[in-house]
C-alpha cells in the first residue's frame, strides 16, 4: 500500500469532469500532438508517450517531487537532484546522503496534473535498482485525489531482484482491501524489462516483457488514473537498508507508453487545459460517429477563457464539436484581470492541533509547495485564517495531502467564534479543491474536517482564500 500526496505544480482541475475521458496538461497542446510516435501496436492507439529523448525532463509531461514524503515508515528526502535525463534514458537515482531530516535521497516522477486516463494499455520498459531497503514501484492513483483505488503496474523488493508485484487496491477506507500476485522470473535489475497493464471496464491484466502474469475481474476502477514512477528506500515492505546494501542505486527508465484500445465504429476524445479545467457532455468513454459533444472549458481562479487548439474550429466557449475521428482538443487561458485576489498569504493561521511542530497551520498560507498543515488522527479537525479585517470573499482553494477530507464545511465568521457555514461537502474528492461564488464576507475563513477521508489526519499544503476589500476594489497587480 503506498499513499502519495497532492501537492501543487500545473494541473488540471476536475471540476465535474466526465470520469472516462483522457486529459492534459498543455501549455502547447498542438506539440505533444505532432509529437514523433513510436511504433504502432495492432488494436491499440497511441494516447501519450515519454521517449526521455534530449537532456532534460519535459515540465509538461512530469512533475518532480521535492519533499520527504511521511508515508509507510519509509526513509528518503525525494529530490529534483536525483532525477535526469541521458541517452535515452531518465534515471532515478538513490543515496545515502542527508537531506530535508532524511538519512537518504531518492526520486520520483508523476504525471498528475499533466496527464491521466481511464483504460488502456500503460507500459514502462525499465532496468529496476536492488539491494535490501529498495523499493522501486511503477504505480497510478485517481487523477481525482483519494485513496483507494490505486493500481500497482510493477513493484519490487530489493532483495528480491528476480521477483515483482502486481496488485489492485479498492474498497474504502478504513476498509480497503487489494488483490494481486507475485512474479518470479530472471533478475530485474540486469538489464531492461517491460511492466504493463491492460485495463478495461471489465477487467485488468498484468505483463512482464509481453507475458500475461495475473488478471481480476473484480473492483475494477473506473475513472482516469496518472502515472508514478519512483523508487522508495526502505519502508513498511522493503524493510530498511542494512550492510548488504549498495548506494548509489540507479531506476533507469527507457520510455513510458499510453495506448487507447481501438474499436470500430468509436471515437475518443482527448482533452487538455493548461489553467483550468474542460467539461464534456455527454459524458462517455468514447463516441459513435457523428455524435455531437459540448465541451466547456472552466478556468481556475484568477484566470478566464482565451481559445481552443487542435481538432476544434469554434473559438466560442462553450463549443460543438462532431466526433468523426479521435480528437485532441487544448482549451487556453489568460490571466483575468478583474478577478478576485489572494487575501491569505502570509496571514496568521490556526488550527486545532498539529500531528507535530513540523506541520503547523501556518504552513497553510506560506506559498511553498513542500510545506503543509496536518491535524492529529482524529474528527473534528479545524484549521482558519486571519485576514486582517472584513473582505468580500469569492472563493477558496483547497491544497490536500493524501490524508483528505471526505466531510468538510467552509465557513466564515467576523469575531472567529460565531462561523457562518458557507459550503458544505460529505463527497471532499481530495487533491485540488476550488470553492468558486461564495459570495460572502467575513475577517476569518475555516475548513471544518468532519469526516476524515483516510486512517490519518486532515493535511493541507496550501488553503488560499480570494475575494476584495469590503470597499469592492476591484483594481489587481499580478
Amino acid at each position: 500500500m503506498r499513499r502519495l500526496n497532492n501537492k501543487r505544480s500545473i494541473r488540471v482541475l476536475l471540476l465535474g469532469f466526465v470520469a472516462f475521458l483522457i486529459i492534459f496538461i498543455c501549455s502547447d497542446a498542438t506539440a505533444e500532438f505532432k509529437t514523433k510516435k513510436p511504433a504502432k501496436i495492432p488494436g491499440w492507439y497511441l494516447i501519450w508517450h515519454d521517449e526521455f529523448e534530449g537532456n532534460t525532463l519535459d515540465p509538461f509531461k512530469w512533475r518532480v517531487e521535492d519533499a520527504a514524503l511521511i508515508k509507510n515508515n519509509e526513509l528518503q528526502y525525494y529530490t529534483p537532484e536525483d532525477v535526469y535525463v541521458h541517452d535515452g534514458v531518465l534515471t532515478l537515482r538513490s543515496q545515502k546522503r542527508q537531506m530535508g531530516g532524511r538519512h537518504y535521497t531518492s526520486g520520483l516522477v508523476e504525471t498528475k496534473g499533466k496527464f491521466a486516463q481511464a483504460y488502456g494499455r500503460f507500459e514502462v520498459r525499465a532496468k529496476l535498482p536492488g539491494t535490501r531497503g529498495m523499493w522501486p514501484a511503477h504505480w497510478m492513483m485517481p487523477a481525482a485525489g483519494g485513496w483507494p483505488p490505486e493500481i500497482d503496474i510493477m513493484e519490487l523488493v530489493g532483495h528480491r531482484p528476480n521477483s515483482v508485484i502486481m496488485s489492485n487496491h479498492y474498497g474504502t477506507w478504513p476498509h480497503n482491501r487489494h488483490e494481486g500476485t507475485r512474479y518470479t522470473g530472471p533478475d530485474f535489475t540486469k538489464g531492461f524489462h517491460t511492466f504493463a497493464i491492460e485495463w478495461e471496464p471489465e477487467e485488468i491484466r498484468w505483463y512482464v516483457d509481453g507475458v500475461q502474469r495475473f488478471s481480476t475481474r473484480k473492483n475494477i476502477p473506473q475513472e482516469p488514473f496518472y502515472i508514478i514512477l519512483n523508487t522508495a528506500v526502505g519502508g513498511n515492505l522493503p524493510g530498511n537498508p542494512d550492510k548488504t546494501t549498495v548506494f548509489p542505486q540507479y531506476h533507469d527508465i527507457d520510455y513510458v507508453r499510453v495506448y487507447a484500445k481501438e474499436i470500430k465504429g468509436t471515437y475518443f476524445l482527448m482533452v487538455c487545459a493548461d489553467d483550468g479545467s474542460v467539461v464534456v457532455t455527454p459524458e462517455k468513454d468514447r463516441y459513435k460517429r457523428g455524435t455531437r459533444v459540448k465541451i466547456k472549458a472552466m478556468p481556475k481562479i484568477g484566470y478566464k477563457f482565451s481559445h481552443w487548439s487542435g481538432d476544434v474550429l469554434a473559438d466560442g466557449n462553450p463549443a460543438i464539436i462532431t466526433m468523426n475521428r479521435h480528437k485532441k482538443i487544448a482549451a487556453h487561458f489568460v490571466i483575468d484581470p478583474d478577478a478576485p485576489q489572494l487575501l491569505s498569504k502570509d496571514k496568521p493561521a490556526t488550527a486545532s492541533s498539529a500531528e507535530n511542530q513540523s506541520f503547523l497551520a501556518s504552513n497553510v498560507v506560506d506559498g511553498k509547495i513542500n510545506t503543509r498543515w496536518s491535524s492529529e488522527f482524529f474528527d473534528p479537525q479545524w484549521v482558519y485564517i486571519d485576514l486582517g479585517k472584513i473582505h468580500t470573499i469569492e472563493a477558496v482553494r483547497l491544497e490536500w495531502e493524501a490524508a483528505y477530507a471526505k466531510g468538510y464545511k467552509i465557513q466564515v465568521s467576523d469575531n472567529a467564534s460565531e462561523w457562518k457555514t458557507v459550503y458544505s461537502t460529505e463527497n471532499g474528492t481530495g487533491g485540488t479543491e476550488e470553492k468558486m461564488d461564495l459570495n460572502t464576507s467575513g475577517r476569518y475563513v475555516r475548513m471544518y474536517g468532519t469526516t476524515r477521508g483516510t486512517k490519518y489526519g486532515y493535511s493541507l499544503w496550501e488553503f488560499e482564500v480570494y475575494g476584495r476589500g469590503r470597499s469592492g476594489n476591484r483594481k489587481l497587480i499580478f
